[in-house]
């Protein structure tokens, strides 16, 4: 997503050498058949088309980015405040691509900077990892006012339980989303459910052929994920360590909810389960538990009967609740 120097040299040699063939080839066809001539200004289109991508997301991460995007992502998208200064630039430029490249649109509802912000960190989270990505072929997010069913209706149908769709057939190329989930998704604090995070993590699935995973996942992890999605289905044993019952669908499925408890709650994650945690660490080339690591308990939105946040089994009550208080948090959700 992100053109490093390498890449720009890379994509620049090959718009050349391209170019300078079909000069070539022009000049011939010219030579023998003079109204040819035309068929060199193929060379510099040829050009253009093959630098275009690559040119544009340079420029596109020159701009300074929107301080809206920037407060978005600062009060609502844990991952990024867990990130370095370093970490944070990047993300913040794959998000400016992403917005470049793949309209949010709203469906009887507005798709604000704030919903543009989330669809995009919901996109990058899963790929972070990853020196070489692109989301090829999607084009467009849509934005719903609500649940729909699956005729796309929102409204007087008792069938509107769908909360996001990665569109296949007609729809392939879009990602639907429901407004409140996808906000609800990145509410304050470890987080199992984000709506946004899992239809892109289909994405991830859908976009790669090698066993549905990114190429850049080395053979032997991808031997282990399948192994181990295989047995899960088959025992589900991850029951116990509190996997949403929805990712026993399937093993697309399966990836996607796992893909949210990852990113979503990894300390938790890695507490009731540090075998699956570390599989899940090779494959998406993160560690999202050791960097929130440093990030202050949300403790003020727990109910004393709820279960921790912290991961620990217990409620709060009989947990954190009368541990040493954090500053209070004065960002909104």
């Amino acid at each position: 997503m992100l053109v490093t120097p390498a890449i720009d040299r890379h994509n620049r040699r090959h718009a050349l050498l391209v170019s300078a063939a079909v000069a070539v080839a022009g000049g011939l066809w010219a030579w023998f058949y003079p109204p040819l001539v035309v068929s060199l200004a193929l060379a510099p289109v040829g050009f253009w088309l093959i630098r275009h991508r690559c040119v544009r997301r340079m420029a596109v991460v020159r701009r300074p980015f929107p301080p809206q995007w920037a407060e978005v992502l600062e009060r609502r998208v844990r991952f990024y405040r867990a990130l370095d200064d370093a970490q944070r630039e990047r993300f913040r430029q794959m998000v400016a691509v992403f917005l470049d490249e793949v309209r949010v649109t709203g469906v009887r509802t507005e798709a604000d900077d704030v919903i543009r912000a989330l669809v995009a960190a919901s996109a990058i989270i899963p790929v972070f990892g990853f020196e070489h990505w692109d989301y090829r072929r999607l084009g467009e997010v849509l934005v719903y006012p609500g649940a729909f069913d699956q005729g796309y209706r929102t409204e007087r149908t008792d069938d509107a339980n769908i909360l996001g769709l990665t569109g296949l057939g007609h729809l392939r190329g879009v990602v639907i989303l429901s407004k409140p989930s996808l906000l609800s998704g990145f509410a304050d604090g470890p987080n199992t459910q984000n709506v946004g995070v899992h239809e892109f993590a289909h994405l991830v699935e859908q976009t790669e052929a090698e066993n549905g995973l990114p190429p850049e996942v080395p053979p032997e992890t991808v031997r282990q994920w399948v192994g181990y999605v295989a047995r899960e289905l088959l025992h589900q044993s991850g029951r116990r360590t509190g996997v949403n019952d929805y990712a026993y669908t399937n093993e697309h499925e399966f990836f996607a909810v796992l893909t949210e408890y990852f990113f979503g709650a990894p300390e938790e994650l890695r507490a009731k389960d540090p075998v699956l945690y570390g599989l899940l660490r090779r494959l998406f080339h993160q560690d999202p538990a050791a960097i929130a690591s440093h990030l202050p308990l949300v403790r003020h939105r727990a109910r004393r009967n709820a279960a921790c946040p912290c991961g620990s089994g217990k409620k709060f009550k009989d947990c954190c609740l009368n541990a040493p208080v954090d500053p209070p948090d004065t960002s909104t959700a």
